[in-house]
């Protein structure tokens, strides 16, 4: 029952003390391998951050085992799983590791700690609060930003209406993204949302401390839990998973585009460039044709080091991207606030 196909996938954290990273680690990996559980799991002196799959048998003894782990006890609870169909084909293997964050956000954990989060709201909270900025936005009232931590190929497939949704390509780049766009968070409420919670919890610990703000908040359990409550509610499209799936489905709509042709599409896949691990919206047609890299000039690339030799991976999308974007805040705006 353990290997079978009918299975799982588990996301999960825990923000805790951990005096022995190393002895954390070796023993996930020995409860991963003893299930038969695929993923990755990151552990750290801040806690433990998780996506493993496997059958369901072997997901619900991994739930009951992390419960009963006394570095968790009263700190993790059943809820703080979120699960959803897959198993371990899902994952190409396991991977347990000990690093420096348990989310990689570039600021020493030290410096920026999970224990100066924003507040934390629960799915149906969130849902009234997006509701309420929406229609006050529509009438240009709203002092709230609706902001998606995630990376732009995250937010592109699928996202909340009326979010402001950076174009950066790792979350290590959000905090250079809040400290160029200070100006923009002045004397907003913000509202913060990532796929399962974890980015938020740093990321708005990271906002907090720039003390701009008038308040922050962000939504507990992430879109994952959203979407339990809410498939049809202001999330539309896909939610992106860093898994083999890529993508996980609650309503129908397509919010995104074939880089190509403009057909809607958002089912990523690979760029066909050995030298590339971006990923491309590509359509069936268009890949008929061959249009299957990230940009044109990464296509040509791509031809060139069929040879097998690896490139940096440097494309033409990625160099005319700013880093950092900085958005523009309306002349409007800032005389209002004035």
């Amino acid at each position: 029952a353990l290997g079978s196909k009918e299975g799982e996938v588990l996301l999960y954290y825990c923000y805790c003390e951990v005096k022995d990273p190393e002895k954390l680690c070796a023993w996930q990996k020995a409860l991963c391998q003893h299930l038969h559980l695929t993923g990755k799991v990151r552990v750290a002196s801040e806690g433990i951050n998780g996506t493993v799959g496997g059958s369901k048998v072997a997901t619900n003894l991994y739930i009951e085992v992390m419960l009963s782990q006394p570095l968790f006890k009263d700190i993790l609870c059943r809820d703080d799983f979120k699960s959803s169909a897959g198993g371990a084909h899902c994952f190409p293997d396991l991977r347990v590791g000990v690093f420096e964050e348990i989310v990689p956000m570039g600021i020493d954990p030290k410096k920026v700690s999970y224990k100066e989060t924003g507040i934390h709201l629960s799915p149906q909270e969130f849902h009234r609060e997006v509701e309420q900025h929406l229609s006050q936005a529509s009438q240009g009232q709203s002092d709230t930003i609706l902001l998606d931590c995630r990376n732009f190929y995250e937010s592109k497939i699928g996202h909340f209406q009326g979010c402001l949704a950076p174009d950066i390509r790792k979350f290590s780049y959000f905090p250079s993204y809040v400290d160029e766009n200070l100006e923009l968070f002045r004397n907003k409420r913000v509202l913060m949302y990532c796929t399962g919670g974890i980015r938020c919890e740093r990321g708005s610990a990271y906002l907090r401390s720039k003390a701009v703000c008038r308040e922050v908040y962000q939504l507990k359990g992430g879109i994952h839990k959203y979407l339990e409550e809410f498939p049809d509610g202001f999330y539309r499209g896909k939610l992106f998973v860093f898994d083999d799936r890529y993508a996980i489905c609650s309503n129908e709509d397509i919010i995104s585009a074939c880089r190509y042709c403009g057909t809607l599409w958002d089912q990523y896949k690979l760029c066909s460039s050995q030298h590339c691990r971006q990923l491309v919206l590509t359509c069936p047609s268009c890949r008929k044709k061959g249009l299957t890299a990230c940009c044109p000039p990464c296509q040509e690339k791509g031809l060139e080091v069929a040879s097998g030799q690896a490139l940096k991976e440097e494309c033409d999308c990625t160099r005319r991207r700013p880093r950092v974007p900085i958005e523009r805040v309306s002349q409007s705006t800032l005389d209002a606030e004035k």
